[in-house]
């Protein structure tokens, strides 16, 4: 079918994911290849522009989250043949969540589509759970923000904030509701699982879901765990929102000023409500590493990537941040505690404020990880690395 010399991303859908893509394609165009941006907003136009744009050469279609693949009409023809099929287009799907989250796009995979997971675990999820689609292994990376390269790094010692964490906080009310409504014996259940993630957070999220499945039930096939992942998923974002207000909550209270930026963070029930201080609801993904740019440290608590990484993590090293997070087998691997970054564990979070002070009052300290956490992710985290990666794997098709 020839190589593929020509890149189409999605903008405007998702705003972190369009945002994720807009980085995908400075790097892309750098590496030599034309790019076409799909905008959501005018998806009609869009279409017919794709059509033209794969005429001119063999296109891939690089996209987030199955943006594009989840059966919307207007990619579909009146056989409901995809555009991208019918061009031969190949897919390339970044997976930025747990893959049970697309149970559904997964066993019906197209076959010219390669996935990639943020966590080598999601990678073999994927190969056990749906043994024949091409998966690989792509971690996500640092966002640039809206600062202007010339500018450089704001200086260490003049940044205005604190500690930051940048990320939204769901209720718990919320989740909780959703329980109740189920019955008692599958709210039994499904507590269970959460006490059991809660107590042990270094577990995998579906080896807890398998091992509580295979207690109730007995033996499972691999398809039927999958398609119990898939309507367990929800409890994925229910013990990421516990994890997460708890270590706000513990930090606040122990006095230790935590500037949050995102939406939701009012309706944390706190007693030292003063050193909660929500700078912005919902904000976008520049803004986010904007407000990072003028943080000594950025926190982070993993949404439960046991061996992989989050944009936050390597946003906070690029802006020139001392990133604090849990530990991931990954990270472990790219990082080293206390040179490039900082880790704490989740099972012992009443140390972390200690931590985070002793980092806080030996700014030359926090400053030279920063430093090397910076020099770091430069050379092997932003968006420019995975378009390499991206278009190595496209070479070898």
């Amino acid at each position: 079918m020839g190589r593929i010399e020509r890149i189409i991303l999605i903008r405007h859908a998702v705003e972190t994911l369009g945002y994720f893509s807009e980085q995908l394609a400075e790097g892309f165009r750098k590496l030599g290849y034309p790019v076409y941006m799909v905008d959501y907003r005018e998806l009609y136009a869009a279409v017919e522009g794709v059509q033209l744009f794969a005429r001119e050469g063999r296109a891939a279609l690089v996209t987030f989250n199955a943006i594009g693949l989840r059966g919307e009409e207007v990619f579909l023809d009146a056989e409901g043949v995809s555009v991208w099929e019918r061009l031969g287009i190949w897919v390339c799907n970044v997976l930025v969540d747990h893959p049970m989250y697309y149970h559904r796009l997964l066993e019906q995979a197209p076959r010219e589509m390669t996935v990639f997971c943020v966590d080598r675990d999601h990678v073999r999820y994927v190969q056990r759970c749906y043994p024949g689609v091409m998966v690989r292994f792509l971690p996500l990376a640092g966002n640039p923000g809206e600062t202007e390269p010339a500018k450089g790094t704001v200086p260490y010692q003049k940044r205005r904030y604190g500690v930051v964490f940048t990320a939204n906080y769901v209720p718990p009310e919320t989740f909780v509701e959703k329980l109740k409504e189920l019955g008692s014996e599958y709210e039994r259940f499904y507590r269970g699982i959460l006490e059991d993630l809660l107590a042990r957070p270094a577990q995998r999220m579906e080896e807890v879901m398998e091992r509580h499945l295979r207690d109730e039930l007995g033996a499972v096939t691999d398809g039927e765990l999958a398609e119990a992942c898939y309507g367990m998923r929800w409890l994925d974002l229910y013990a990421r929102t516990l994890l997460r207000g708890n270590l706000i909550r513990e930090l606040a209270e122990a006095e230790l000023p935590v500037h949050v930026f995102g939406a939701g963070w009012e309706t944390l029930s706190c007693r030292k409500p003063e050193c909660l201080l929500q700078e912005s609801g919902q904000i976008s993904s520049a803004a986010c590493a904007h407000a990072v740019r003028n943080a000594r440290i950025a926190l982070n608590v993993l949404p439960w990537f046991r061996n992989g990484a989050h944009d936050r993590v390597f946003t906070g090293m690029l802006q020139g941040a001392v990133a604090c997070t849990d530990a991931s087998a990954y990270l472990r691997e790219e990082c080293r505690d206390g040179e490039e970054i900082v880790f704490f564990s989740l099972r012992e979070t009443k140390k972390l404020p200690e931590l985070l002070f002793g980092l806080l009052e030996d700014p030359v300290r926090a400053e030279r990880i920063a430093v090397r956490g910076q020099r770091l992710a430069q050379m092997r985290h932003t968006w420019d690395a995975r378009a390499r990666e991206i278009a190595k794997e496209l070479a070898d098709l």
